[in-house]
């Protein structure tokens, strides 16, 4: 079905009202949403990912999404399709477009309506999805953020099409990262099923949000970091979820390496076997992925005392070496050291951080680290859900 906007018909009545009982020239009616600025850009696997600057306004109601094969949608909604709608929640500013066709030509824009039922629109954008597009590895930084909540959350699609997660964010009573963001971004792609998860480790703003994946969507394993010492009731409902899931559960440790896709190298890097004492961050797997020229490394919440300090001892440094940095312990100051830095040597550094963060991260120290190398610097908070794809070669980031 599709949707038409009420704008014209409001707008209308309500310059008629004006006209009527003041007889002052007629302006713009107040209360009218502050538009969205809109960006499409085409992922490798012919997936157009939209997004756009976030409504600030108080009455905010909704986003509704329109595309069309036609240009001049907000002149004629009747001839777009409402693709989706996004209602109550004004950080939601991303969506993956994957019900498109190779040759074709589509426009995109963007109807923020407020409770008023009241519309402004965004720019409109056209995009033709090439034909033949090359197999890529893609990496998606999901935006954790929600309230005073935080958290890391990546979706990994493989060049011969296996997606896997690698943590999932947090959750509360009601909200979870899983639920609320990555369930939505993995129908948007077309995804029915995960060929894996990585729980770095037991903190919930890790695996808080896995637990709404592993009760809504089939997945084949599950790596945690097999934590021995106390853990927590979100720690524990994770555990019983992979179980009552039916998921393969498989203990990651330093050594092994991952069949995750035949393109790609995939080792564990960290922690030993059985971690249970000391600081539950520096139990976090590290995940190092390699496709042809290109590496990522992944950290979870990996700190530099105890942690990285450790990982340094037991590699040389080119078995660290990493194109895309997702930085640890969402850029605070105790990870990413120099050292570590020193044997990374990254071209891009990535960090998961939530905008509402209580902790100040990323802290002002990392950021300087990362500036004085000339590293160019994407973050959750102020970029929300950004993408890092390459063909092996090349670098794109959205």
């Amino acid at each position: 079905m599709r949707i038409r906007s009420l704008v014209p018909v409001v707008v209308a009545g309500l310059l008629v009202l004006l006209l009527l009982s003041c007889g002052n020239p007629v302006s713009e009616p107040a209360g009218i949403p502050t538009p969205s600025d809109l960006i499409i850009q085409l992922h490798s696997d012919s997936v157009v990912y939209t997004s756009w600057t976030q409504c600030s306004d108080n009455d905010f109601d909704a986003y509704i999404l329109w595309r069309s094969q036609s240009a001049g949608i907000e002149a004629d909604p009747s001839q777009a399709e409402a693709i989706k709608i996004f209602t109550g929640d004004p950080l939601q500013n991303t969506w993956f477009d994957s019900d498109v066709t190779a040759g074709e030509t589509y426009w995109y824009a963007l109807e923020t309506r407020n409770t008023s039922l009241l519309s402004a629109w965004s720019n409109e954008l056209s995009l033709t999805i090439p034909l033949n597009e090359p197999d890529n590895l893609t990496v998606f930084f999901i935006d954790p953020s929600h309230g005073s909540l935080s958290g890391d959350a990546m979706l990994i699609r493989t060049p011969n099409g296996f997606n896997y997660l690698i943590d999932g964010g947090d959750r509360r009573s009601d909200w979870s990262c899983g639920r609320d963001r990555i369930i939505p971004m993995l129908d948007s792609l077309g995804i029915t099923h995960l060929d894996g998860i990585v729980g770095t480790h037991p903190h919930s703003d890790h695996i808080g949000g896995l637990i709404a994946v592993l009760e809504d969507i089939p997945v084949d394993r599950v790596w945690d970091c097999g934590w021995t010492g106390d853990g927590s009731a979100t720690y524990e409902d994770f555990l019983n979820e992979i179980q009552a899931s039916g998921a393969e559960y498989i203990e990651g440790n330093r050594g092994m390496t991952l069949d995750w896709d035949p393109d790609l190298e995939v080792n564990i890097l960290h922690p030993q076997p059985n971690p249970g004492s000391g600081s539950m961050n520096n139990a976090s797997i590290l995940v190092h992925i390699t496709f042809e020229d290109v590496s990522f490394l992944f950290t979870g919440d990996l700190e530099s005392d105890g942690g990285e300090d450790d990982v340094l001892s037991y590699y040389q440094p080119e078995d660290l070496r990493a194109d895309i940095l997702k930085v640890g312990h969402h850029g605070s100051g105790d990870a990413t050291s120099n050292l570590w830095l020193d044997a990374v040597q990254p071209s891009y550094a990535a960090i998961e951080v939530g905008s509402g963060n209580p902790y100040g991260h990323p802290h002002s120290e990392l950021l300087y680290r990362l500036d004085e190398r000339g590293i160019p610097v994407y973050r959750t908070d102020q970029d929300g859900t950004f993408v890092i794809t390459t063909d092996g070669t090349d670098i794109t980031v959205f």
